[in-house]
């Protein structure tokens, strides 16, 4: 019999309700028995743990103290894990019928295969893309700034290493929010960079997991409901505008040294403007007002000046 003994992980800060329905969805759908749920509260003020506590008493709770982030975060709850497979799960996902039980399949059939993604869904049924399939450098990054939106994807597509999502296969990275992976991997490699607060730690851990020989695997035969940035909508957009750009930048930092990141911050001054002088004339010639996008270069542009950075709620 394939040995099914799991972790999940779940990191909440603030999402109650979103959380409630994610652990229902584990509790009401579970195809196998020998697994364990650890929830990492963020200290919380919503009454997240206290509902934890009311309805799900069987769940290994912990508080960390503070609003310590997604990478820190899960490696507290690592520690408390020896289970052969770990599943990172953000709370505001529903698991569908038998999704966790074919990722699984996946890795036991496969010993060469580190982790395994699936496919994610928003409410309305929309498919989350994957992202273009290479691991962040200034170049691609600048390549992403001038051309890549969910609007030109499309156009640029075929030149780009783009991956389809209702195709499952080898990929080089898969999203945090649902990221199943072999305990002895993240023995290996490390778990996520705690450097990172939120975002591009889970593109660090698989560049770790590609260059340590194993492969990453994503099964569009899987699926998750996921009501995307929730924690991040609560912190702000702002927030999570500039929180993404200074991780990005630590990350070219880590792997270019200071002068990827400062390449990285030329290049996003740059991209970002040549992206508001696009928008401007958008708005001039034909009247489409576009002020998320407008704020959203604007805020990326001072964050390359250092005129603003992301600050972090507690």
């Amino acid at each position: 019999m394939v040995d099914r003994e799991l972790t999940v992980i779940i990191v909440n800060w603030n999402t109650k309700e979103m959380l409630k329905n994610c652990l229902f969805s584990l509790k009401e759908k579970s195809e196998f028995p020998n697994r364990s749920i650890i929830v990492v509260d963020n200290a919380s003020t919503d009454g997240s743990r206290e509902m934890i506590g009311s309805l799900f008493p069987e769940i290994h709770l912990i508080n960390s103290g503070r609003n310590a982030g997604f990478a820190a975060a899960n490696n507290i709850a690592l520690q408390h894990s020896n289970s052969p497979y770990i599943l990172f799960l953000n709370p505001d996902t529903v698991v569908l019928p038998g999704s966790i039980g074919k990722m699984l399949d996946v890795l036991h059939k496969n010993p060469s295969i580190g982790a395994v993604g699936c496919k994610m869904k928003d409410e309305l049924g929309k498919v989350q893309t994957l992202g273009l399939q290479w691991f962040p450098s200034p170049f691609t990054e600048l390549i992403n700034l001038l051309f890549v939106s969910t609007h030109t994807i499309k156009y640029f597509k075929q030149y780009l290493p783009y991956k389809d999502p209702e195709v499952s296969g080898d990929v080089i990275k898969i999203f945090g929010g649902c990221f199943l992976v072999r305990k002895e991997v993240l023995d290996k490699v490390g778990c996520f960079d705690d450097r990172f607060f939120m975002y591009v730690e889970d593109v660090d851990l698989c560049k770790r997991i590609i260059e340590n020989g194993w492969k990453i695997y994503y099964l569009s035969e899987a699926e998750i409901i996921h009501y995307c940035g929730t924690s991040s909508e609560k912190a702000g957009n702002s927030f999570s505008i500039l929180m993404k750009c200074e991780s990005i930048g630590k990350y070219m930092e880590k792997y270019y040294g200071k002068t990827g990141r400062l390449l990285y911050k030329i290049f996003v001054f740059t991209g970002s403007n040549l992206r508001l002088i696009y928008l401007s004339l958008l708005e001039l010639s034909f009247f489409v007002f576009k002020a998320n996008s407008i704020e959203k270069q604007i805020k990326m542009v001072r964050w390359s000046l250092n005129m603003e950075k992301a600050v972090v709620k507690q």
